[in-house]
């Protein structure tokens, strides 16, 4: 609960254009929707072009998502998550593209072997598995693309991007690691560092609950300066969500992040505006209306996370993109007259009125929506604001009080600011990553004024913390790397698996030996 907030259990229906007042309406998420995520469509539909349902690319080493084995010919074991049609005879794929995974199956790259342990996931594009790298002591996870054509082509542009992203240092920048590709039996493999916990898990494990402004900083910080690297490269993630920001190790380096899954990315210049992209939850006005787009919607996207980490659920969980836009002009007003007036997909969700006074769009009533598509509104919000200044209202620590409470407000009041910024209907408009990395609320400005407040000074650790590029340790998989990389790849190495796709990789090889030499000049000093 909070301060000052009205809650009603009901669902209004009243038209969006009303004064929005400041009132909070609290609805059961347990009793209109289930606890499956359904966020991931990229076509308004479960699944999806590119979508991942539960992919889990960094699943605890130790204790991961359970895996679904069941025994094939040969007494080996099929890995995967759900029910599969096992393939007759040594055809290795299944029907719908995907490599039929063995427990303990050896992958061969050119340079190294790689044993199948676990599997962690699946998607639209192929599944992912955890391995262990033979005669080293590192733990990698292994992207198996489908081997269907119309995955071969994202695939290449996947590959294309990770090479560009693997000529930048990806702990500076907040990506995750990509070693190398190979071909496995006309499967298309990405071989990356193995991460921890995705957000969405790791709100999962701790029941919804929200997260205090000073875990959700950090988190912010990190992942927009990763977008500030993609905007200066001219690259598009354009599946931001949750489950594509990974936890790095939780134990050693709290609330450190990357970002992860570029098969949905592009480049800015090859954008075409009536594709579908990014999961539902955290689809940007201009993708859901078929406006032409940019980076921005990342931002967008970045914004409705940082929200259901506030909130402990998502901002704006519809169930259709008439749900997801009809929730957002609930709370943020219908988009914009020009805006409106210029996008191909407008009168799916609103009516045009050219006899009535401004505003000459209205959106449809759920009825208005059902009768012509057949498809039901649902309501699966938690919290239904008015405005976003609300959401300032909600889960106020009760225990606070004097300095402590009036820095949590001031807290408080430059997050939802940042907040309204990013989600700013217009993506013209919409605040860019460099200027939101200069907002108050993540160089702290505001809490100058209470610096002996012990939240503040939490606030203020936990930052400093986030901005060092690596603790001073080494890891036994960082000495083991040291071991393990030949002199063969250190010069230049190209590997061409076909003839269109090429990837390089020996940047972030040179890379790798820096940050070993590093650690291993802290082995010698005794940190370790």
């Amino acid at each position: 609960g909070g301060s000052g907030a009205t809650y009603q259990y009901q669902q209004s229906q009243q038209p969006v254009q009303q004064q929005r007042t400041s009132t909070i309406k609290l609805v059961d998420p347990y009793q209109k929707c289930s606890a499956k995520r359904k966020c991931f469509d990229h076509n308004g539909s479960s699944g999806g072009s590119s979508g991942v349902e539960s992919v889990k690319v960094g699943a605890p080493l130790g204790g991961g998502p359970a895996t679904t084995a069941k025994t094939v010919a040969h007494g080996k074991v099929a890995l995967g998550g759900g029910p599969h049609n096992t393939t007759k005879g040594t055809n290795s794929a299944q029907a719908d593209g995907d490599y039929q995974l063995v427990q303990h199956e050896v992958l061969y790259s050119l340079t190294a072997q790689y044993e199948v342990l676990e599997f962690l996931g699946r998607g639209t594009f192929g599944q992912v598995v955890k391995c262990w790298k033979k005669g080293t002591n590192d733990i990698v996870a292994i992207k198996i693309l489908k081997n269907h054509p119309s995955y071969a082509r994202q695939g290449q542009i996947e590959v294309g991007i990770l090479t560009r992203l693997s000529q930048e240092n990806a702990d500076e920048y907040n990506f995750v690691r990509a070693f190398e590709c190979f071909q496995h039996k006309n499967h298309t493999c990405l071989v990356f560092e193995m991460l921890e916990q995705n957000l969405y898990d790791f709100l999962k494990q701790n029941k919804f609950s929200p997260l205090p402004l000073k875990f959700i900083r950090p988190i912010l910080q990190q992942v927009l300066t990763a977008l500030l690297k993609l905007k200066q490269l001219g690259l598009i993630h354009a599946d931001l969500k949750p489950e594509n920001i990974m936890l790095v190790d939780p134990v050693r380096q709290p609330y450190r992040v990357k970002v992860i899954d570029f098969g949905s990315a592009s480049h800015v210049s090859k954008v075409v505006c009536n594709t579908y992209l990014q999961s539902r939850y955290y689809r940007a006005p201009e993708i859901i209306l078929g406006l032409p787009f940019s980076e921005a919607i990342d931002m967008w996207s970045l914004g409705c996370v940082i929200a259901e980490l506030f909130l402990g659920w998502p901002l704006y969980p519809g169930s259709s993109e008439y749900d997801q836009i009809r929730y957002i002009s609930q709370t943020q007003g219908i988009p914009a007259e020009h805006m409106l007036n210029s996008a191909t997909k407008t009168t799916k969700f609103f009516y045009r009125d050219n006899e009535s006074t401004y505003p000459f769009w209205r959106l449809k009533t759920p009825e208005e929506h059902e009768g012509e598509t057949g498809i039901k509104s649902k309501e699966a919000r938690k919290y239904i604001f008015n405005c976003l200044d609300d959401m300032g209202q909600v889960n106020v620590p009760t225990e606070l009080e004097g300095g402590e409470l009036l820095a949590e407000k001031a807290d408080r009041r430059e997050f939802i600011d940042l907040l309204k910024r990013m989600l700013t209907m217009d993506q013209e408009r919409r605040i860019s990553p460099g200027e939101a990395l200069q907002h108050s609320f993540v160089v702290l400005h505001h809490l100058l004024d209470y610096p002996h407040c012990s939240n503040v000074k939490s606030s203020m650790q936990m930052m400093e913390v986030c901005r060092r590029p690596a603790p001073p340790y080494a890891t036994a998989a960082a000495v083991s790397q040291a071991q393990a990389i030949p002199p063969s790849l250190m010069p230049n190495y190209v590997h061409s698996t076909n003839g269109s796709v090429t990837l390089t990789f020996n940047n972030q090889i040179t890379n790798q030996v820096r940050i070993v030499k590093q650690d291993l000049g802290y082995i010698e000093v005794g940190f370790i």
